[in-house]
Order: structure tokens, then C-alpha cells, then sequence
């Protein structure tokens, strides 16, 4: 369980990954350009943003490219985007160029199977699917992902589907318990998450906006703006192109890099890898903006069950007689 308030410290980030391509560098511009997905790439998410990621400034590149698009620079000015007005079609492939001091970058890429039709989406109900955060890719802040990379190669996130309706699906969350595979740690509470807009099927759309809770052993943290987004594959065995994004309230969470329990511990970390903790809603500079993209989640062997409450020591060794109360000691069946 300490493991999995690790990882929630910085809302469940995983190590910055994905497919990159170097280019060479031009002696006179000392410019590398990095991009993702990566050119010859197969695999390519048909509603993700083309990037092309510099080593330098240079306030003269520029994309080239047939794909319908909005050009856009990072907050950092070090990455220019390309973001396609509609989203491009599954398995089709596609190109683009970066001009820039350099000389020329380009990346010709497919997109993966991502967008095809369900062919019955009533198989949804009752699924549950494990997210693979540790090869999923952190872009907001940079450098997060690297400094608990080895912590989340224990935790387990599972997101499951509880009901479907028109254009719209239900869906809730829950950690894993960490010594037994494929089973929902009973001993907090599951997240409910807004509604799921599922009006582009295969495509789903969680929240945006709000707050959003999330307990661990006592500990609740709120996420203002919690946003989670991807497509499931056509014959529902998994979904990808998965995106995670918040801001997280870090102060419940800083007693665990400092005993003292003073606010400002997690965002002292992040200040020290070049990253500024933003304004919460009370004005107080403790929240952090996280963004993970690039996230598949397989289906697994479990239904999800809703826990409300904390108080579990009866159940450690399987879910509560009824889920939607409390869970309390010597409600649990055996195994």
C-alpha cells in the first residue's frame, strides 16, 4: 500500500517513454530533433499530435504537412506540435516535415488499428481493464516519470465498466492489491468517475472538469479537472491511446517525503527538476498539472466491485457483503 501512495503522490505518472526518432545534427545549428511516433512507426495513435522535440530554440521551424492542422509550440518553446483539425483515419499512413535551422526532419508513420468500429459494444459491461502505466509517456512536467519509474512497476490500476447507455458509459476505479495478482485492493475505496461520454464509440471521454477524489489507506487526495480519454480496440479486448490529466492537491501527500508533514515537501522536489507547483483553488501554490499520454490498458480477469468505505480490516481477504457500504471488519466472506 506504500507503494501505491508513492505513486499517487504525483497522481500516477510513469516514466517518460515513447517512440522517438533522432535526426542528425547540423554543425552549424547544433540542433537534434527528436519525434514522436516515431518514423516507420506502425502503431500510431490516430487522434495523438504529431511532435517534433528540439535540443535548441529556433523561432523558424516549421511543419509541412497534407494532414489538416494547427501548428503550436510548447510552453518551453523546445517542442513544435501539429495537431490535425479532424482525427486521422485507423491504419492509414501519413507524413510530415520540420523545417528548421537544421535542414529538414521528417516522419512518415501508420496509424494503428485504434478507431475501428466495436462490432458489439454491449461487451463492454462488466469489463475490467489494467492500465500500463510504466510504458505509458509523462508530458506535463517533464522529468516527473523518471523519479518514480521503479516505484510503479508494483502498482496496480484497474478501471472497470459498470454500466452502458446511449452515448454514455459508467465507469469506476480501484488499485490492485499489491501482493496478489488481478484482485482489487477491497481496503479503500473505489473512484467513481463522471459519466463517460461515448458518443464518438470507440472513443471515450471521462470528466475535464470538477474535482475528483481518490482515497489510499486514509489518505485522499483531489484532482481538480481530472480528464481521462482513449478508444477501445474493436473486439474490446483492450483500449489505448490513453490519456491522464489533472491538477493534484499535493499537500495530503507530502508526509510522505516529509515526516514533518509541512506543506510544500512534493513541490520542493519538483522545484528542484526545473518544475513550479501552480496555484489551487484556494490560492495556495501546492497543486501540480500532470499529463500522461500514450497509455494501453488490457482487459483483465475481474468485475470491479464499488467500495465505499476505509474502515477494513475484514477485508483484507475478499469484498465486503454489500458494496455499497462501508467496509467493515468481519464483513468479508473467506477466500
Amino acid at each position: 500500500m506504500t507503494r501505491s501512495l508513492f505513486a499517487l503522490a504525483l497522481l500516477l505518472p510513469a516514466c517518460d517513454g515513447g517512440d522517438k526518432d533522432d535526426s542528425a545534427v547540423d554543425s552549424a545549428c547544433d540542433v537534434t530533433v527528436t519525434t514522436f511516433p516515431a518514423t516507420g512507426s506502425f502503431d500510431a495513435y490516430y487522434r495523438g499530435d504529431i511532435e517534433f522535440r528540439l535540443t535548441g530554440l529556433d523561432s523558424t521551424a516549421t511543419i509541412e504537412t497534407d494532414i489538416v492542422g494547427v501548428q503550436s509550440l510548447s510552453s518551453d518553446g523546445l517542442t513544435v506540435y501539429w495537431t490535425p483539425t479532424e482525427a486521422l483515419l485507423p491504419s492509414t499512413s501519413y507524413s510530415a516535415t520540420l523545417h528548421y535551422c537544421g535542414g529538414d526532419a521528417t516522419i512518415s508513420f501508420t496509424t494503428s488499428a485504434l478507431g475501428t468500429a466495436m462490432a458489439d459494444e454491449s461487451v463492454l459491461q462488466g469489463k475490467t481493464y489494467l492500465l500500463d502505466l510504466e510504458n505509458a509517456r509523462v508530458t506535463e512536467p517533464p522529468g516527473i516519470g523518471a523519479l518514480i519509474a521503479g516505484e510503479l512497476g508494483g502498482v496496480s490500476i484497474y478501471v472497470g465498466v459498470t454500466d452502458l447507455a446511449e452515448d454514455q458509459i459508467t465507469v469506476i476505479g480501484a488499485l490492485g492489491r499489491e501482493d496478489v495478482e488481478n484482485t482489487q485492493e477491497y481496503c479503500d475505496p473505489s473512484i467513481d468517475f463522471p459519466v463517460a461520454d461515448f458518443s464518438e464509440s470507440p472513443h471515450f471521454e471521462i470528466g475535464g472538469e470538477g474535482k475528483t477524489s481518490i482515497t489510499v489507506a486514509d489518505v485522499t487526495v483531489e484532482i481538480q479537472n481530472l480528464r481521462i480519454a482513449g478508444d477501445f480496440s474493436a473486439d474490446a479486448s483492450y483500449f489505448g491511446g490513453g490519456v491522464l490529466e489533472g491538477t493534484i492537491d499535493t499537500r495530503p501527500l507530502d508526509s510522505l517525503l516529509d515526516d514533518s508533514g509541512e506543506p510544500g515537501a512534493i513541490c520542493e522536489t519538483a522545484t528542484s527538476l526545473g518544475v513550479t507547483c501552480v496555484p489551487c483553488t484556494d490560492n495556495e501554490p501546492y497543486c501540480l498539472s500532470l499529463k500522461v499520454d500514450s497509455i494501453t490498458a488490457t482487459e483483465a480477469p475481474l468485475e470491479l466491485m464499488e467500495i465505499k468505505g476505509t474502515d477494513c480490516a475484514g477485508c483484507l481477504v475478499g469484498p465486503p457483503a454489500d458494496a455499497s457500504a462501508e467496509c467493515l471488519p468481519d464483513e468479508a466472506p473467506p477466500v
